[in-house]
């Protein structure tokens, strides 16, 4: 139970689920009417699907490793590395995940004869560990990073299909007419992903400020202050709100009503959020604040059902 802890299963759900959605309600709408070779053979799908799974694992324990120190004040009662986790199978757990993540995208490259696909997955390894590493203390830089991980979950399937479709040219010919659709659908939902997990991340800076000022990490809100920080993620939430509304004109206009309906949830759980850390100021303000973020990106990846 403290390794399944560890890995922080519930998001490794809505990491497999969310790739799920894209797949199925996403690129398949687009590329059903060129036949089932259009799209990549459902056992590589779910391996590919795996990789993630497993790479963001091995990225919470060695998350959790580098940060024993600081979660030892911010996060006292949750420690599990050093504790009932020794440091040793903690560091053989994340060798093992990460071995299995390597296997997997070399097998994949193999299998699509897509070296760019595997090399994709094996930067992402190097980027999480230089992320608990360095880039998590450092200001903002390791918001934007774990931001941009958690988005090339949904781009990872549409690359993958593309560079399935890439060997077979007469059908990419074809198909290559409802490219522009499905790379707009998804690019706006990469963003959404990316400025909500930015949003989350920076508002568990706030949430971990005491073991952060302690340790000294430079995270934004010690080096700009309680204040300053609410309002940067209050703007970016704002900014958020201005392009969730953008797309549901452009999806009202498409006849998308029930996903434009959709997004209405979404969009009235992040005023929600704005107006709730406009008015927090202590650390189980900042915690309820994150854990609505997270509702927050599942209610927007939701809205992905009514497309198809």
């Amino acid at each position: 139970m403290k390794y399944i802890q560890l890995i922080r299963w519930p998001n490794l759900v809505i990491i497999a689920a969310t790739m799920l959605l894209v797949r199925y309600f996403v690129v398949w709408p687009g590329l059903s009417p060129f036949g089932a070779d259009a799209i990549t053979p459902v056992p590589l799908f779910l391996l590919l699907v795996l990789s993630f799974v497993l790479l963001a694992a091995a990225g919470y324990v060695i998350n959790d490793i580098a940060d024993t120190d600081v979660d030892s004040i911010n996060k006292p009662n949750k420690v599990l590395v050093g504790r009932s986790i020794s440091f040793k199978n903690a560091y053989n757990l994340y060798y093992f995940l990460n071995g299995l993540v390597v296997a997997i995208s070399l097998f994949l490259g193999y299998m699509l004869h897509s070296w760019r696909l595997s090399m994709i997955i094996l930067m992402m390894i190097g980027l999480l560990w230089f992320y608990s590493k360095k880039y998590k203390r450092m200001n903002l830089i390791g918001n934007v990073v774990v931001a941009f991980a958690s988005s090339m979950a949904l781009m990872i399937v549409w690359l993958s299909d593309f560079f399935y479709l890439s060997l077979q040219p007469e059908l990419f010919a074809d198909a290559s007419d409802a490219f522009p659709a499905i790379t707009t659908t998804l690019m706006a939902y990469t963003l959404f992903s990316f400025l909500t997990s930015l949003i989350r991340e920076m508002v568990k800076d706030l949430e971990d400020m005491e073991g952060d000022k302690r340790f000294g990490c430079k995270t934004f809100p010690v080096v700009a202050g309680k204040k300053t920080a609410k309002l940067a993620v209050i703007a970016v939430g704002f900014i958020l709100f201005i392009l969730i509304a953008y797309w549901q004109f452009v999806l009202f206009q498409k006849t998308f009503f029930l996903t434009v309906g959709a997004l209405v949830v979404t969009n009235t759980i992040l005023l929600y959020i704005m107006l709730r850390l406009f008015k927090s100021e202590e650390k189980e303000d900042f915690r309820f604040v994150a854990n609505a973020a997270k509702l927050l990106m599942i209610s927007g990846m939701i809205s992905m059902l009514f497309l198809a």
